[in-house]
């Protein structure tokens, strides 16, 4: 198996070999290559490659080390075997929370933190991923990501120059707020970012930050005086509406409306919100969302996805 062609290699770091140019970093470069193609797409060999301790063979072989990329000097081909890593580690964590125990025992958290401040787009970009989905399915590395420093460098990486990065890191954001408040106070300074990304051009940029927004209320109040400062409502709010046909007989703008994801994320986030008195208050005084709710209503049909989480908004107002 590949696993074991690795294994047969000499010992040593993939970071000392590289710096050596020696024959085993191609070898070790094509072998994770593989194995990260057959992680990806085949559930089966996702779990012998845990079985066969193939993430063990990560941690030994430093095949997510920032040494290889953090300067942007190393070639195209470290940051292809970074990002190959990363792919493994994500992929797991994606399908299953039971490899959580596996990655945990890796202490992946600085060097995570590390990657995302590396020079590589395509490795910042893919990190950001891998710990959104690390976040995916329980709070087990909230306090990893906390204590290695991870959750400040998302923040800045909501502003980054990458299209791909700013999607990514929403979507971690919003996951490291889902399952518990533990890191809301972390993750405040991530509130100012994730309203400009509502503005985004990518479709599912606006969504997972409408989505960490309503994350971010999801599981007590703490955040919401800070939501009604940094008009968070008010944004949600001008997403949904600014997109809204204003007649149903253009049809075609009717469609692109109702399939818009991050139409349907902030309605539903609103909805979050609209639980706590304070952004309640706010909702039906200042931004007259009650209004929007039976435009919407009257807009779409029962069946649409919109007409439901209006409708599941307009509940929370009123009661």
């Amino acid at each position: 198996t590949v696993l074991q062609h690795i294994a047969e290699l000499p010992p040593g770091d993939f970071v000392s070999l590289r710096a050596s140019g020696s024959v085993e970093f191609r070898a070790i470069a094509a072998g994770i290559q593989l194995l990260s193609a057959l992680v990806l797409h085949h559930h089966s060999l996702a779990h012998e490659f845990v079985q066969r301790e193939g993430l063990r063979m990560i941690a030994e072989r430093r095949l997510l080390s920032a040494e290889l990329v953090g300067d942007g000097r190393c070639d195209v081909e470290c940051a292809h075997v970074v990002m190959d890593a990363l792919l493994v580690v994500s992929q797991l964590a994606r399908l299953s929370k039971e490899y959580y125990p596996t990655l945990l025992r890796m202490n992946l958290g600085e060097e995570l933190r590390n990657l995302l401040t590396c020079a590589s787009t395509g490795v910042r970009a893919k990190t950001c991923n891998a710990i959104g989905n690390m976040a995916r399915h329980s709070s087990a590395f909230y306090g990893v990501l906390r204590d290695a420093g991870a959750l400040s460098c998302l923040t800045l990486l909501c502003a980054d120059s990458d299209s791909t990065c700013r999607k990514f890191a929403s979507f971690a954001v919003g996951n490291c707020a889902f399952h518990s408040d533990v890191l809301y106070r972390d993750l405040s300074p991530s509130i100012p970012q994730l309203l400009r990304l509502l503005e985004d051009a990518d479709e599912k940029t606006r969504a997972n930050a409408a989505g960490a927004i309503g994350n971010l209320v999801r599981n007590s109040a703490d955040l919401c005086g800070v939501m009604v400062r940094e008009g968070a409502l008010r944004a949600l709010h001008h997403l949904v509406d600014s997109r809204r046909p204003r007649s149903d007989v253009d049809v075609d703008a009717l469609d692109r409306f109702v399939a818009d994801s991050s139409v349907k994320i902030a309605l539903f986030s609103l909805g979050n919100l609209a639980v706590h008195r304070e952004c309640k208050e706010e909702l039906i005084c200042s931004v007259r969302a009650t209004d929007l709710c039976h435009r919407l209503m009257g807009l779409c049909q029962r069946e649409d996805v919109i007409h439901r989480y209006a409708q599941r908004l307009l509940q929370k107002l009123s009661g």
